[in-house]
């Protein structure tokens, strides 16, 4: 059975509840997940979670997992097969069936959904300016690095300053980012295209503080227009 993916319907959702469906010793892992595994020592799947599997351009969650007879430091999470494994350092004991208190690193959870939500202000520009001749090609919504790459090139009369003042007036104007969609999810920013998204975002613009523009960079044998920026 999946495990049931709480922070989809709340990114504010820094702790919850749930139960142990099973603990993994990952040394004695010997399967297609043992390259996964292998960074950390112990494994824990949930029946539900609020920690966000990296993934779709976005980075983990980190934080506890916590039940009467132990705690599991998450320092890593990920998604196969429809199972999110919570990967880290286990003191004491997890076993099949223990309640869990859960508890998500706030200062990470949010730092990841700001960076997140501005590349998706950063796409919904590009789309509404020059959508006829771009397409995202890819997201890396990390803090370190972050960046949109496009197909297409954004025309040249376009620079980092003109890029930035659309990006400021967004921010400015507080624009509410919306998540909607059950079989697909889609993230709007108000006024702008949907895009199916997975991950955790802001609740509106105005929450994202300042967005620089660091770079863009054109390649036109590759036809491609890499934004990069930061939060």
């Amino acid at each position: 059975m999946a495990t049931e993916l709480a922070y989809f319907a709340d990114t504010y959702a820094f702790t919850g509840a749930s139960h142990v469906v099973d603990v993994i010793d990952t040394a004695s892992v010997d399967s297609a997940l043992a390259k996964q595994l292998q960074k950390h020592p112990h494994a824990a799947i949930l029946k539900s979670t609020v920690f966000y599997p990296q993934g779709g351009g976005q980075p983990t969650d980190c934080g506890e997992i916590r039940s009467a007879s132990g705690t599991l430091s998450v320092a890593h999470v990920f998604m196969h097969d429809g199972l999110v494994y919570h990967q880290g350092q286990l003191a004491g004991a997890l076993t099949a069936g223990d309640a869990v208190e859960l508890r998500v690193d706030e200062d990470v959870r949010r730092r990841n959904a700001r960076c997140h939500s501005a590349g998706h202000v950063i796409f919904s520009l590009v789309k509404h300016y020059w959508g006829d001749s771009m397409r995202e090609r890819k997201g890396h919504h990390f803090s370190d690095g972050a960046y949109v790459e496009f197909d297409g090139l954004l025309p040249s009369t376009e620079t980092v300053d003109s890029v930035q003042r659309l990006v400021d007036q967004v921010v400015a104007d507080d624009r509410r980012v919306l998540v909607t969609g059950d079989q697909v999810r889609v993230v709007q920013v108000e006024g702008f295209v949907e895009n199916p998204c997975g991950g955790t975002h802001v609740r509106s613009t105005g929450e994202l503080g300042k967005i620089t523009i660091r770079k863009i960079a054109r390649k036109s044998g590759q036809n491609t227009t890499k934004i990069s920026y930061q939060v």
